[in-house]
């Protein structure tokens, strides 16, 4: 609010009217449609409020229009400052979408897994079976990870997980079919180092080697056992 005073009422008029011009011509409004709109929830709403407050603009939220709109009106740096913060919330929500999305195709493909409690084995949270199975890709040597709020460092290529206090913990990557269900690696299984074949020495005291060697004793006196696998 501010006061004229001048020599005539006419001189008073004539100042007010160009101060009127001033402030229309630095008026400005933008319009700003995404459907992403629909998904603003409270955080964003209160920043809103909170950009209406600092910078003296007008924001009308319209969630009912088909794509929903955000108008912005006021000072043109003001509105323009506005509509860029607007457009980086509206970005933000789409990339977190999108990784979401990305992370639940991964689930889908693959399940990194951690020791629980009683001998269970638990599941990853799906973003972060992503970010270990992306290490993976990348050939990364090393990524850390959150398990039970501890962070754990992972060897990519031993599968192995170490704490900061020395805990050394095993973790497993469970390829899935195409039903979605895991793939049970049997119980003797050795990570096969991204070979497609593997040839692995049995030692004579093994189960394999000892049920392979009760069948074969029944035809053949003389042989030696070995495993090959095959990825």
């Amino acid at each position: 609010t501010f006061q004229i005073c001048g020599e005539s009422k006419k001189n008073v008029d004539a100042t007010e009217s160009w101060i009127k011009n001033l402030i229309l011509k630095e008026q400005f409004e933008n319009s700003i449609s995404d459907e992403l709109i629909e998904n603003f929830d409270e955080r964003q709403i209160d920043i809103l409020a909170d950009f209406q407050r600092r910078k003296h603009v007008t924001i009308q939220l319209e969630n009912k229009l088909s794509p929903p709109r955000i108008k912005i009106s006021g000072i043109s740096r003001d509105v323009c400052f506005v509509s860029v913060e607007v457009q980086k919330m509206i970005q933000k929500i789409k990339d977190t979408e999108e990784e979401r999305s990305k992370a639940e195709l991964v689930y889908n493909l693959v399940e990194w897994r951690y020791p629980g409690s009683n001998d269970t084995i638990v599941a990853f949270d799906k973003l972060t079976n992503m970010q270990l199975e992306d290490a993976k890709i990348a050939k990364k040597p090393h990524l850390t990870v959150k398990i039970n709020k501890k962070n754990y460092k992972v060897d990519l290529n031993t599968l192995q997980a170490n704490d900061d206090q020395g805990k050394t913990i095993n973790i497993q990557r469970v390829p899935k079919n195409e039903d979605k269900q895991s793939i049970e690696l049997p119980v003797q299984w050795e990570d096969m180092q991204d070979q497609r074949v593997k040839l692995v020495n049995l030692k004579p005291s093994s189960q394999e080697y000892l049920e392979v060697q009760n069948k074969f004793k029944k035809n053949c006196p003389s042989f030696v056992i070995e495993k090959v696998k095959s990825y």
